[in-house]
């Protein structure tokens, strides 16, 4: 019976393909209304990092903890995102970046032929990643948080003032 069971259970994804429509309409609708990449991918990234480190506190007060975890669910996501974009047409190819680096690229990433819409995915994701850990870290160091809500805070501040800084140099 267990074997008619896994015969029939369809594969698990590492990120769903609704989750993935989700985010390619959102660029979309961003792009529509004349948001720059660069902005939307960090928000992209910052949804990428939230959500791996909430998957990861919730595997850790279920007794499921290995080295690195945080970091690998992090990585896996903004990898489970990415990828799809990339194989969707919506985050543009490396040579394409390369030829054309004052239209495609932000932050220098033309270098590493990596688009407005990828960089933005990356930056965002280490940010808000960072910014969880400096939570954390303040936490434990204090035994309390300095304020309620504080890593949602610090997190909100981060990206509203990356978003201007990008919004500034976008222009």
């Amino acid at each position: 019976m267990l074997l008619v069971t896994a015969a029939v259970i369809p594969p698990v994804s590492a990120h769903c393909p609704l989750c993935t429509a989700g985010a390619a309409a959102g660029v979309a609708v961003a792009r529509a209304f004349g948001v720059d990449d660069a902005i939307v991918g960090l928000w992209l990234g910052a949804f990428v990092a939230a959500s791996a480190l909430w998957i990861d506190r919730l595997l850790i007060k279920r007794g499921i903890r290995f080295p690195l975890q945080g970091t690998l669910l992090v990585a896996i996501s903004l990898l489970a995102l990415a990828i799809p974009l990339y194989y969707a047409g919506i985050i543009t190819n490396t040579g394409v970046v390369k030829s054309m680096p004052d239209y495609h690229s932000v932050l220098g990433m033309e270098a590493f032929g990596l688009d407005r819409l990828f960089s933005g995915l990356v930056v965002g994701t280490i940010l808000i990643a960072g910014v969880f850990t400096i939570s954390d870290s303040i936490t434990a160091k204090r035994g309390r948080r300095l304020f309620d809500y504080q890593g949602m805070i610090l997190m909100a501040a981060t990206l509203v003032v990356t978003t201007t800084l990008l919004w500034i140099t976008a222009g």
